[in-house]
């Protein structure tokens, strides 16, 4: 089966799949979704044909598509046009017509290449050119955009949400990662699935025991992760920010590390950061998956005080390398991802927050059966393998059924 991924993808994790180029000879593409590349791989390793389709912004003007081959994998780059609302030369911004220009291309690429089936992510561009290119298909949906306009009032928001709403209305076969977005998506579409975001279980660490119990022997100077994709009210770091805070007077010996959007030296985090004279924090901004993971690796817990979540990728990658992971008792899909009330906390008090990284960081004995449960709540929930076979179980019975629904 040839199956067209549609969705974000950026080199830092597709380079891996075109080995005979140098990443440096790739355009960035879409970043922000790293799972995809779980995916991508997963069913490359399962000896399909996969091409991942995804857009770019236009530099200099160049609106030529970008292709690359190695194997069983195709990675095709259309560009985008690079502001949202104002002129981009003779093109207007891209959200004012709804992306009518992207979903263009896109839905041309996928009738080039052929597809036995579509895979889209996402209820924007992606899914409309799924939609649009006749083939069968499954939207994956990964966000609520009223929850998202909600905590995000601007104008180019709400544009997604009016886009959003339009392409939903037209989704035959859907899924969405959650229990807590499955009243949403079953709304809007007849036929949802509940498929949560997979990561791959690391190989390089072949005792994860072993690993927690040297991570926990350096509890005294712990390492603490924020990562976000975004500063904002949504992602709620200030309370992050004010938790460490109040975390540093117990345990002085305590550093936070910043990644993501917005978490940049000098970007809004650490204009945040400044305001309230909080030391021992370091800010990397956006940094490459690989990055990530080594992060993880190193470090003793991880913060995310978002409000809402449809999933948290970040929270499953946690804890695949033996990382407890804290989270809001009512943001959206965290409980479920989490499944420990243990991780569990009201993130909307700063104080909270600092008593539950302290109650964690301090009890050797309390770390690690939450570092061993997390990991293991990924091995059974979340893992590429037991993800994509659901997929794959998907794919099949749209096909099987697409006629009778077109």
């Amino acid at each position: 089966m040839h199956i067209a991924i549609v969705s974000p993808s950026d080199k830092t994790f597709i380079s891996k799949f075109l080995h005979i180029y140098q990443e440096e000879e790739l355009p960035n593409g879409f970043s922000g979704a790293p799972f995809i590349g779980t995916i991508i791989g997963e069913l490359l390793n399962k000896n399909y044909k996969v091409t991942a389709i995804t857009t770019t912004v236009a530099v200099e003007n160049d609106y030529s598509i970008k292709s690359y081959t190695c194997d069983n994998f195709t990675w095709i780059v259309v560009p985008s046009r690079p502001r949202s609302m104002r002129m981009n030369g003779h093109k207007i911004g891209r959200i004012l017509d709804l992306y009518h220009y992207e979903i263009n291309q896109l839905t041309k690429q996928i009738k080039l290449v052929k597809p036995d089936f579509v895979h889209a992510h996402w209820s924007y561009e992606f899914a409309g050119s799924a939609i649009k290119s006749g083939f069968p298909y499954l939207v994956t949906i990964h966000d609520n955009a009223f929850q998202v306009f909600r905590f995000v009032k601007k104008l180019f928001w709400f544009l997604r949400l009016v886009m959003s709403e339009q392409i939903l209305k037209k989704v035959k076969f859907a899924s969405t990662v959650s229990p807590y977005m499955l009243s949403y998506a079953q709304r809007k579409c007849k036929m949802v699935r509940i498929i949560p975001n997979p990561t791959v279980i690391s190989k390089e660490i072949s005792n994860i025991e072993l690993f927690i119990e040297i991570k926990t022997e350096s509890l005294v100077n712990p390492r603490i992760l924020m990562i976000n994709n975004s500063w904002d009210s949504r992602k709620n770091g200030c309370n992050g920010l004010l938790a460490f805070q109040e975390l540093q007077k117990e345990i002085p010996l305590a550093t936070l590390h910043l990644f993501g959007n917005g978490s940049e030296e000098n970007g809004l985090a650490n204009q945040d950061a400044d305001e309230i004279g909080l030391k021992n924090v370091t800010f990397y901004g956006p940094v490459s998956h690989q990055t990530l993971v080594e992060e993880i690796k190193q470090a003793h817990i991880l913060m995310h005080p978002s409000l809402e979540e449809s999933f948290g990728v970040v929270f499953i990658e946690a804890m695949s390398f033996g990382l407890p992971a804290i989270g809001g008792e009512n943001s959206g899909a965290v409980p479920w991802v989490l499944n420990d009330n243990r991780l569990l906390v009201d993130v909307s008090d700063p104080i909270k927050i600092k008593d539950k990284l302290f109650e964690i960081l301090t009890n050797k004995i309390l770390y690690k059966e939450i570092a061993k449960d997390g990991y293991q709540n990924v091995i059974n929930r979340f893992s590429s393998e037991e993800v994509v076979k659901q997929y794959l179980d998907y794919y099949d019975y749209i096909i099987a059924n697409w006629k009778n629904n077109n």
